[in-house]
């Protein structure tokens, strides 16, 4: 009988949240209090905002070599390539959502602090790390704490832009990479300069000093949304947090239930199994034969099968909802357009840098160049896929027109991946990848989150970003599975290469017999690459063209008024009145739309 009162208790306290909320958790609730009450706070978390991403984008072209570094150090590079970089594109997929929903949950402060613990703790440990499993340890750390930061700065950014604005936002919030493009290779050069790395410590200095300056850059945004928070709990715009209000194992099964804890471990151990399996398979002594290799791929596939069925059968609020799959406008953009761009993307760039190197003779500094001048256009025309989906209002054949040219910029680099190619015809496919991948980058984001209301923006971006990243961790595992594609060349040089290739290459000048077959063999292995990822990034192409074209107006999306008048450059006053299109689309999503609970997405636009 006590039993079923606290059961009451707890539907009562969840009821009373739902109608004090609106159907909407306390964080979403707390960010949009926020823009009534923040105000110099709100200039002081997007100057912030644009800080963090300097330091986030410092450390994404850096950070590599840094690691890099360490690895050929313990002599374990094979083992980086397979399993470090693999493991940590499936960590900075998969510890997207659960960021995100902390970030609902609790609030945007409280997902920007776990971020940055993890941050730090990471840099600490690769910084002080004696062994490659200290590495790969510090790594997880890392990862988790790199994609935290990245998934709450794109929540911020659609929390306080409107859709019109959302593209130039997201554009300019990669605008830091242009000075990052010119002193990242300056500072790899400094301190992990490859014919140093081996007798020098000097990569350490790298992740030591982001433990210092990531607190720094992150800090102010953490205590101006602390503050805000605050400040709306005062004034009454949010409630007391339900979980305060039940006994600490209910509060703790309920926050398992919100969390979705199962589907989270599910989709983590499929896919770092796997997509490891297919990294190993190259070194393993039996190749797919291999027992443990079998046996990853199995416990993996029974996983992501358990995740549709988890979420189906058990998970009370699940993070992986029929509605993504069902909503074109969300499935479209995540899985066949952003899971196999990634997929491309990863197969025809990662190689780059180390292609130039050992095929084209490039020193350290200019390979950095080269292999971050995609980096660099993706920036640039970013920004003006942006500025032009502010001017146009709309996104679909910016999206198709980046998709165009992706594929255009791949062919070029099957056809000029080349000993002989000169230097612009190994850099102008570059820049043409960069300029496709700017175009798309920013739509597809816009796509999905004009898409859904604002409560659910933090778990359909995330969505989205899963979709994508595991798209890259797929295109590395395949170039995992593609290094014994070496032909011509003995084992022990491949082994020798591969486990240190700066130091290797050094030893054969261009044009020595064992220079050349093993830059013969690159160029086997980067066409072979470069084929798969042309046939790939074919389906980005079609799906583009069954999306929605939105118009983008002042709103937080597409679909309804709310928050119409709170964003920053916002128009005063509600769309609705001006634009027929946009009032259509609301009138249809309304009427469609059934708020159960907090945390349920019923999308409009279902196929």
């Amino acid at each position: 009988m006590m039993e079923d009162t606290k059961e009451e208790r707890h539907s009562d306290d969840v009821s009373s949240l739902n109608s004090d909320l609106k159907g909407k958790q306390v964080g979403v609730a707390a960010a949009e209090a926020t823009m009534q009450i923040g105000g110099y706070l709100i200039v002081v978390i997007i100057v912030a905002v644009f800080l963090t991403s300097y330091v986030n984008g410092l450390d994404n072209n850096t950070m590599y070599a840094y690691q890099g570094a360490a690895a050929q150090t313990f002599v374990q590079y094979p083992l980086y390539l397979s399993v470090i970089q693999v493991l940590q594109q499936v960590i900075v997929a998969v510890g997207k959502f659960p960021i995100a929903k902390l970030s609902d949950v609790f609030g945007r402060a409280q997902g920007y602090s776990i971020s940055l613990f993890f941050y730090v703790l990471g840099f600490i440990i690769i910084a002080a790390c004696k062994s490659f499993g200290a590495l790969t340890a510090g790594t997880v750390f890392y990862a988790i704490g790199n994609t935290g930061t990245q998934i709450m700065q794109q929540i911020i950014l659609a929390d306080y832009f409107p859709s019109k604005w959302r593209g130039l936002a997201i554009g300019f919030l990669s605008f830091p990479y242009l000075i990052n493009f010119a002193c990242a290779p300056l500072i790899v050069e400094q301190l992990a300069n490859p014919l140093t790395i081996l007798t020098t410590n000097t990569w350490r200095w790298g992740p030591g000093s982001f433990a210092i300056v990531a607190p720094v850059a992150i800090g102010p945004i953490i205590l101006c949304l602390a503050i805000a928070q605050n400040r709306s709990k005062k004034s009454g715009l949010i409630p007391r947090h339900p979980y305060f209000k039940m006994p600490f194992m209910q509060a703790l099964r309920q926050f398992c239930a919100d969390m979705d804890l199962g589907c989270l471990f599910f989709i983590t151990a499929g896919f770092v199994l796997v997509l490891l399996a297919l990294g190993l398979k190259a070194n393993a002594p039996d190749g797919y034969n291999s027992g443990y290799i079998i046996a990853m791929f199995v416990l993996g596939g029974v996983s992501i099968i358990c995740i549709g069925l988890w979420e189906w059968l058990v998970a009370s609020r699940p993070i992986m909802r029929l509605e993504y799959f069902l909503n074109k406008d969300i499935i479209l953009p995540a899985f066949f357009i952003g899971f196999f761009d990634f997929m491309a993307f990863y197969i025809s760039w990662s190689p780059a840098y180390y292609w130039s190197l050992i095929v084209k003779d490039f020193s350290n500094k200019d390979a950095t160049y080269y292999s971050n001048t995609q980096s660099l256009c993706l920036t640039v025309f970013g920004i003006i896929a942006g500025a032009a989906s502010l001017g146009l209002k709309r996104y679909k054949w910016i999206l198709f027109a980046g998709c165009c040219i992706r594929l255009l910029g791949i062919g070029l680099m099957i056809r000029y991946r080349e000993t002989s190619s000169t230097t612009v015809q190994v850099v102008f496919p570059q820049i043409l990848q960069g300029m496709g991948g700017g175009f798309m980058g920013v739509t597809l984001q816009v796509a999905a989150q004009v898409s859904v209301r604002h409560q659910y923006v933090a778990m359909v971006t995330a969505f989205v970003l899963l979709m994508t990243e595991i798209g890259g961790a797929c295109g590395t595992a395949i170039l995992g599975s593609l290094q014994d594609t070496a032909v011509g060349v003995s084992a022990e040089m491949i082994t020798t290469v591969y486990g240190s290739p700066f130091s290797a290459t050094a030893a054969w000048p261009l044009g020595s017999p064992e220079r050349t077959a093993f830059n013969d063999a690159w160029n086997v292995y980067m066409h072979v690459a470069l084929i798969i990822a042309a046939g790939v990034s074919a389906v980005p192409i079609i799906a583009s063209l069954f999306i929605s074209d939105r118009k983008l107006g002042d709103g937080q999306n597409a679909i309804s008024d709310e928050m119409t008048a709170g964003h920053l450059g916002s128009r005063q006053g509600p769309v609705s009145g001006t634009d027929e299109e946009s009032q259509q689309n609301r009138e249809k999503d309304d009427g469609t739309r059934a708020l159960n609970d907090v945390g349920v997405f019923h999308p409009s636009t279902a196929v």
